[in-house]
């Protein structure tokens, strides 16, 4: 009596062979066959399972956030060098005495700031709250509404703040991926759905040899079984000389 092979051990398989090996097996078992036949319930379980391994083995190696975080920078870095300049130039070449010393006491927060826009991204958002904090009190806010840049603490803190939300999503994201699952666990779980999907198989074969006798659905699970099978051998022979998969192979977090 035909029967799907499942009882060998899949350790030494490399992650890249374990991932094929359940994506050809869900292959060689249609959905449509297995809702016909009456084992829908076990291969959707494999289904979850190697998905969720295809998606730890081949992560996303960039984030997709990751050019909206540079042009959210670059937003802050041009509006925080833009107001540091027009305050250089009224300290630096004013010719009205109020308006000149007006802009020396603006320079002089911006020069605190240091060079904000080559920081970290973290320093940076600190060092620009800071100075969006010190420009909105005196004698900043008086010396700022002297040159006609009373909204420059508004505008720094518009786009420092568009950062931000943006670089805190990315953290969650990275977040996700450091404490997401390995291939090291996951691989037992697809080990164990393939398991118990051969034996459904198996268990609703026998039963229709040896009691009900339907010759169509004799034919339906054999060309399951014998596919399935051809899978597995030659996955036992990929596997039969490899070393066993390492640590190494785990996508890096």
């Amino acid at each position: 009596m035909k029967e799907i092979i499942y009882q060998f051990s899949k350790h030494n398989a490399r992650n890249a062979q374990h991932v094929q090996f359940a994506t050809d097996v869900l292959n060689a078992v249609p959905e449509e066959t297995a809702t016909a036949q009456g084992f829908a319930s076990q291969r959707a379980v494999l289904a979850t399972a190697a998905a969720d391994e295809l998606d730890c083995f081949q992560p996303d190696k960039a984030y997709l956030g990751t050019p909206e975080i540079e042009s959210t920078d670059r937003r802050r870095d041009t509006v925080f060098l833009f107001y540091k300049a027009i305050a250089n130039a009224y300290a630096d070449y004013c010719p009205d005495a109020d308006k000149q010393q007006a802009g020396a006491t603006v320079a002089f927060a911006f020069r605190e700031a240091g060079k904000a826009s080559e920081l970290d991204y973290a320093s940076e958002t600190a060092v620009l709250s800071d100075l969006v904090g010190k420009l909105g009190e005196d004698p900043y806010a008086a010396a700022l509404a002297e040159i006609g840049l009373s909204d420059a603490p508004t505008v720094i803190a518009e786009a420092n703040d568009a950062f931000n939300a943006v670089y805190l999503k990315r953290s969650a994201e990275e977040r996700d991926r450091k404490l997401g699952a390995t291939m090291k666990t996951l691989r037992p779980v697809t080990d164990d759905a393939f398991n118990e999907l051969a034996k459904a198989i198996n268990a609703l074969y026998a039963a229709n040899e040896l009691v009900t006798k339907d010759a169509e659905k004799s034919a339906a699970l054999e060309k399951v079984i014998d596919d399935v099978n051809a899978i597995v051998v030659r996955f036992r022979k990929t596997i039969s000389t490899a070393s066993p998969a390492s640590e190494e192979e785990e996508p890096a977090e």
